[in-house]
């Protein structure tokens, strides 16, 4: 089990040695997704109010 620990922790380092060749992408790329996420979760919201104001 220690082998795999030590395995996954050599995966994340390696792929961090990646991130400085990317530039603001991921951060670009984060950020688009929790405003889609956050617009998503509103749209529920007021579908759900208003579902709750009919009954």
């Amino acid at each position: 089990m220690t082998d795999f620990w030590l395995w996954l922790g050599d995966v994340f380092t390696e792929s961090f040695k990646i991130l400085p060749a990317l530039g603001n992408i991921p951060n670009y790329s984060f950020i688009a997704i929790g405003i889609v996420l956050f617009v998503y979760w509103m749209l529920q919201l007021n579908k759900f109010k208003k579902n709750d104001a009919i009954e």
